[in-house]
């Protein structure tokens, strides 16, 4: 998108996909991906299946699609609604090269933001999008 980001599909529903007929999890992941292309004119290029719930089946329906199937490396579990310092204290200590966060539009990670990216530059690291960190050409930490 304009500013950088990237959008992309974690199901219309938020249900666990392993749990599906293919009828109905062909179904979130299309409908999702098809709300996003006409609402926004995104093409998606990944699916992460809610609760890092999947099976094969799962990673099969988003591959036909043209999707590749990620999960994150870190979670904010902000769902919970931690206070904003315990998310920053998180993800600063946790965060190393190569990790993916998950985070949802909570009011704890949008108050937690700021710290979290200056805490996550603090150590040197670049923060990009999961198709940078995912890319070949990934900015690789210094002596590596």
């Amino acid at each position: 998108m304009k500013r950088g980001h990237e959008v992309e599909n974690h199901a219309y529903s938020h249900p666990n996909m392993s749990r599906l007929s293919r009828t109905r999890a062909e179904l979130e992941i299309a409908k999702t991906q098809e709300l996003l292309k006409d609402s926004l004119g995104v093409t998606n290029k990944w699916f992460a299946p809610p609760s890092g719930d999947f099976n094969q089946q799962t990673v099969e329906i988003a591959h036909a699609r043209g999707l590749k199937t990620v999960l994150w490396t870190l979670d904010t579990v902000d769902w919970r609604h931690p206070a904003p310092e315990a998310v920053v204290q998180k993800i600063t200590s946790k965060a190393e090269p190569g990790f993916l966060i998950l985070m949802h539009p909570t009011d704890s990670s949008s108050k937690a933001l700021k710290g979290m990216i200056r805490g996550i530059r603090a150590k040197g690291l670049h923060i990009g999008t999961v198709s940078e960190t995912l890319s070949p050409e990934r900015m690789l930490p210094a002596g590596s």
